[in-house]
């Protein structure tokens, strides 16, 4: 390592050096010096910025475990992952509370699938009904909040404890949530088995590992709720994901003409889509990134090097030019999104799509047979 600035420039010869050559020697000596400095910073900066994106708490940024998948009722799990990417939490902390509190709804206590407990609460995440009512999401968008159906329960949950610390401060979150230090310490302890595998800073879900058949029966095309576009139902779930996470509003879904038929628009698995109100042409951007997309893959639309569920990503530097931003394309400017699937012809179902969220189950919703009243009893804090 250098030593001292005497070992490099003797001090007697310092005087008759003229001020320029000093100068430039005063600057050799900050850089031989402060390199090392700088270099730990940037080593710091770096590998710091990479632990806090795998490990901080509060992003859903974890595969579920061995344990989560054995335990955890897919119709919940999934919900839990909706919930958790819509507000911005750790799945894994939704999933602890639905496991301490009802054990994601399969309790016969009181107050788990109808009625209260005896301090009040009702539903598989154990709300009071006053705090349900200044909390409530309509999770699945009928029109009716419900703190006995998973649907409504399970992202008012989350809208609780958002407004009440999290992810910044989950201890306060979850002290909120359930007075009890014990508490805590239990959604804590879980959560941390509940994880898997990181899965990277981008928050979205790995794919579902298994390919979706058209369920029997359902119909091919869906509505996305909120816009004029129609997809294959089967990736309806993804892309209301992927609209409130990155702020986007959806164009042309299934389409039949306007686009390649050797494209997945005549599927219904390939969707454009352009920024909401409140969205961007960055936040565009950051989706295709974290989706798979990079400059070096540009020209192709990333075919082929795409992490499931996605086939293709149109964005800045594709060979038509019609993908990307205003400055690169002008009016026409929108990303495109195609899902992974089986051969089919156009304007035909595929057999199978690889998704980014789990199949949807045929229900989920457990609604309330009848209210009974509680005996009083020992009052414990509840939501």
């Amino acid at each position: 390592m250098p030593g001292p600035a005497a070992a490099v420039i003797p001090a007697g010869r310092l005087a008759g050096v003229a001020w320029s050559e000093r100068r430039s020697l005063m600057w050799l000596l900050i850089l031989i010096l402060g390199a090392p400095l700088a270099l730990i910073a940037l080593i710091v900066a770096i590998f710091g910025g990479i632990a806090g994106t795998l490990t901080a708490p509060g992003v859903s940024t974890y595969a579920p475990s061995p344990f989560a998948l054995r335990d955890i009722p897919p119709a919940y799990l999934r919900l839990y992952q909706e919930a958790a990417i819509t507000s911005g939490l750790g799945w894994e902390y939704l999933a602890a509370i639905g496991k301490i509190e009802t054990d994601h709804g399969r309790s016969l206590a009181p107050g788990s699938r109808s009625g209260e407990n005896h301090a009040g609460a009702g539903g598989p995440m154990q709300f009071l009904q006053a705090t349900f009512d200044a909390y409530a999401v309509d999770g699945n968008n009928d029109g009716r909040k419900s703190r006995y159906d998973p649907e409504d329960a399970i992202p008012s949950a989350a809208n609780y404890l958002k407004a009440s610390g999290a992810p910044g401060d989950w201890d306060r979150a979850l002290f909120a949530y359930n007075h009890a230090g014990w508490y805590v310490d239990a959604v804590q302890k879980l959560a941390k088995r509940l994880r898997g595998a990181p899965l990277g800073p981008t928050g979205i879900p790995a794919g579902s590992g298994e390919s979706q058949a058209l369920p029997i029966g359902a119909p091919w095309l869906e509505r996305v709720r909120g816009t004029k576009a129609v997809c294959d139902r089967r990736i309806v779930p993804d892309v209301v994901l992927l609209l409130t996470r990155y702020k986007m509003t959806a164009g042309e879904c299934f389409a039949m003409t306007g686009h390649s038929m050797k494209g997945e628009h005549p599927l219904g698995l390939g969707i454009d889509l352009y920024p909401a109100p409140h969205g961007s042409w960055e936040l565009l951007g950051k989706a295709a990134r974290d989706l798979g997309w990079n400059e070096g893959c540009a020209y192709t639309g990333c075919a082929g090097q795409l992490p499931a569920p996605l086939r293709f990503i149109g964005w800045n530097g594709y060979r038509d030019g019609n993908h990307g931003d205003p400055a690169h394309v002008g009016d026409n400017a929108h990303l495109h999104l195609s899902w992974q699937h089986t051969p089919s012809l156009p304007g035909t179902p595929a057999a199978r799509v690889q998704t980014l969220l789990a199949p949807r189950p045929v229900a989920v919703s457990q609604a309330p047979v009848r209210q009974r009243r509680q005996l009083p009893g020992a009052q414990r804090q509840a939501r």
